[in-house]
């Protein structure tokens, strides 16, 4: 499932194809939708909410006034996908068709139109999203990390593994970032969050956002594959560890060329086979959830996230 920087790299990507383009037709290829047409209608923006992507749009009477938006408001799922100018299949799901481009929605978990109220009503179980442009400022950080940190208090009796892919309380965060995130902070994956101070339950949330945006424009700009491993220590921040500087990051990416062998990505997540990149022990994978389609594989080292 795709996890919210791949939400923000698709925006990004999409933006500027749509952004302020007027539609000429639209396929909704769902039941419920199937008689709504939206020719004529502007698309005003595109946006990321943690795993959902929300394209907002106003009708031609409301153009000037920037009244009555519609939402479209989708999730990907594990196989979903919003292309350009691609072929319409069996699969497809939403065809918005502009005057130049075709934005194509296929094997689409989630497809709703709705009003913007509907929308934000649609979305209120999620918790603060990691990706939020909010958090840029310090004051909304502030009321952020509370808010975060209060979810994560309600949920005293899950093990922080689990409470990390839990929306309701933090949103955005996938399963490569939760093990990724664990890895650094030497936490034992099945923990509970009773055991967990307030200073950790923030590093957490903080860390993850930091992991997250090295992977979203512009700090991912030139790379083509997603990486979490650019840390540097720190005595002052949660964890002793801090994300690299843009200057720390260009001259690693520029190291890693120069290298022959593929370099590492990630610290734990798909390295059963090669181990821990931290302390080159093996690495475990484990089931852990509430059961059934819950369940998701926690990559973890033993030796570094030590019970």
């Amino acid at each position: 499932m795709p996890e919210g920087d791949s939400l923000v790299r698709l925006a990004h990507r999409l933006r500027p194809v749509v952004h302020e383009q007027v539609l000429v037709s639209s396929d909704f290829r769902t039941p419920k939708l199937a008689t709504a047409d939206l020719a004529g209608w502007q698309v005003v923006n595109v946006t990321a909410k943690a795993k959902y992507l929300c394209i907002t749009l106003t009708s031609p009477a409301d153009q000037q006034s920037g009244e009555n938006p519609l939402v479209i408001v989708s999730h990907l799922g594990m196989e979903g996908a919003w292309q350009v100018d691609v072929r319409v299949t069996y699969q497809t799901r939403c065809v918005l068709q502009f005057q130049q481009h075709r934005l194509v929605g296929s094997n689409l978990a989630t497809l709703e139109l709705l009003t913007s109220s509907q929308a934000q009503q649609y979305l209120a179980f999620l918790g603060p999203d990691v990706l939020a442009t909010a958090w840029d400022e310090p004051a909304a950080t502030a009321e952020l990390l509370a808010l975060g940190l209060a979810n994560f208090r309600q949920a005293a009796d899950q093990p922080v593994a689990t409470a990390l892919l839990d929306q309701r309380i933090i949103s955005g965060l996938g399963n490569i970032y939760r093990c990724e995130v664990l890895l650094l902070a030497r936490m034992y994956p099945f923990r509970n969050i009773s055991t967990l101070t307030d200073t950790e339950i923030t590093g957490l949330i903080t860390l993850g956002r930091g992991l997250m945006l090295l992977n979203v424009p512009p700090r991912s700009a030139g790379r083509t594959t997603r990486s979490t491993v650019e840390v540097r220590p720190d005595d002052h921040a949660p964890f002793g560890i801090r994300i690299a500087t843009e200057q720390e990051q260009s001259r690693a990416q520029a190291d890693r060329r120069r290298q022959r062998n593929k370099p590492a990505v990630h610290w734990v997540y798909g390295r059963r086979r090669q181990g821990c990149l931290r302390c080159d022990g093996p690495v475990r994978v484990d089931a852990i959830g509430t059961g059934g389609d819950d369940e998701r594989l926690v990559h973890w080292c033993p030796h570094c996230q030590r019970a």
